[in-house]
């Protein structure tokens, strides 16, 4: 692989040589021509040949950085894996949708962040997607010229969107669906791309965001039982940073809803079961600016405010992550749980308890809905369900460190078989 990349630097040189030989020589000749009264013309054929080489030079800085990372893949390759046909190394592009609307302030902060992380703009090309007219927030994503894309859609207010009479006051939600649904299409079906990752304008990144993703793809491809991969941890708030793939688009985008796309993705017939990896620490947070979303901001005095954002960089390349697969982490979550020690939210939240050893295990049992919500509110969790579904539960197991102790909150098997969508 070195002599390959000796031979893609050598070609660059040549490339640039002919071209800047072509350049001068052509400039040597209009200006020897005898009839030629205005040196404007010159310097306009000049000035196209310029903005000729600057694109061509992108393009090559692409091949460059294409040979970077096919010499990375290739290197971690010589590793003895199972499945060589799903490179864990992601080569490639993984787009970025940002959803706009009538933020200026925050999709200008959003992007600044989104566009300083980023480890390369051909790895992760950014799109803004707008949807509403509102001109200084279009003044503010043209300021970032072609450092992203910038896709304006015409406004959900003038589409004539078909809305019953009592989801009337959710108008801007039907809004939103629509917004989806436009923004997604152009990313899968005019750049076919493979893969995306979602934000809105009101989130904050983490400086491994990036990293995250593309060492997490690899496993949307490998395993058929994951829905998607999110950045976010508030006990599964899917909205927010997250990343799916063009097959499971083309699954979801016939029966797409008019509005609460959310809530669509979460019920059984989309979810078929599958689950969403999520980080322990969220690698997104809500900025200042989330509370002047649709929602208003729900959630976030009481919890969402409080989500600590990663600060230490995590490069995840270098880490296994084949423990995520189904097996091997249906196997070692049930022995983990198996191992973990029974005791009730009474003892654990006494200001007297603590564990008696280090690295200690808990488990704490419940038996139903209202049992859940009290164990959860008892030790600082969201308790509301989605669909039947706690947030963050894996098979109805809800982990997290209380107490500097890991907890496992478990369903007592013989009251709560499955989900229930009731709840």
């Amino acid at each position: 692989m070195r002599e390959s990349k000796v031979i893609t630097v050598i070609f660059i040189v040549i490339y640039f040589s002919y071209n800047l030989f072509l350049q001068m020589n052509m400039s040597n000749i209009f200006a020897q021509q005898k009839n030629i009264d205005d040196l404007s013309e010159i310097e306009d054929t000049v000035n196209r040949l310029d903005s000729m080489l600057n694109k061509e030079k992108s393009q090559l800085d692409y091949i460059d950085e294409e040979m970077d990372y096919i010499m990375k893949r290739n290197g971690s390759s010589k590793k003895k894996r199972k499945d060589r046909k799903t490179p864990k190394f992601w080569i490639e592009p993984i787009p970025v949708v940002v959803f706009a609307c009538n933020r200026p302030e925050s999709v200008r902060v959003h992007l600044e962040k989104l566009i300083k992380l980023r480890p390369s703009k051909y790895r992760f090309p950014i799109t803004v997607s707008q949807d509403c007219d509102n001109t200084q927030v279009t003044d503010q994503i043209k300021k970032f010229g072609n450092q992203v894309e910038y896709v304006k859609h015409s406004p959900g207010i003038d589409a004539n969107i078909s809305i019953p009479s009592k989801f009337e006051k959710f108008r801007p939600y039907y809004y939103i669906s629509r917004h989806y649904k436009l923004a997604l299409r152009h990313i899968f079906s005019k750049h076919n791309y493979s893969t995306v990752i979602i934000t809105e304008d009101d989130l904050d990144i983490a400086s491994d965001f990036f990293s995250f993703f593309s060492s997490t793809r690899y496993l949307l491809e490998k395993d058929p039982t994951l829905y998607c991969v999110s950045a976010w941890n508030d006990n599964g708030k899917v909205r927010l940073g997250w990343m799916m793939t063009r097959h499971t688009w083309n699954e979801l985008e016939p029966t797409w809803p008019d509005g609460f796309w959310d809530e669509y993705m979460r019920e059984p017939a989309q979810r078929k079961g599958r689950q969403c990896i999520r980080p322990e620490i969220s690698r997104t947070a809500m900025m200042k600016y989330g509370r002047f979303g649709v929602s208003k901001g729900q959630f976030l005095r009481s919890h969402i405010s409080k989500i600590k954002l990663n600060e230490a960089f995590i490069d995840f390349s270098t880490l296994d992550l084949d423990y995520l697969l189904p097996e091997p982490f249906k196997k070692s979550m049930e022995e983990e749980v198996e191992k973990a020690l029974l005791i009730d939210i009474a003892s654990i939240t006494s200001d007297t308890w603590k564990p008696e050893k280090e690295n200690v295990k808990m488990k704490i049992m419940y038996t139903g809905r209202n049992d859940f919500i009290e164990t959860a509110k008892a030790i600082g969790l969201m308790s509301d369900f989605k669909i039947g579904v706690p947030r963050t539960a894996y098979d109805g197991i809800v982990t997290c460190v209380y107490k500097n102790t890991r907890i496992f909150l478990v369903p007592d098997r013989s009251k709560v078989l499955k989900y229930d969508p009731s709840w």
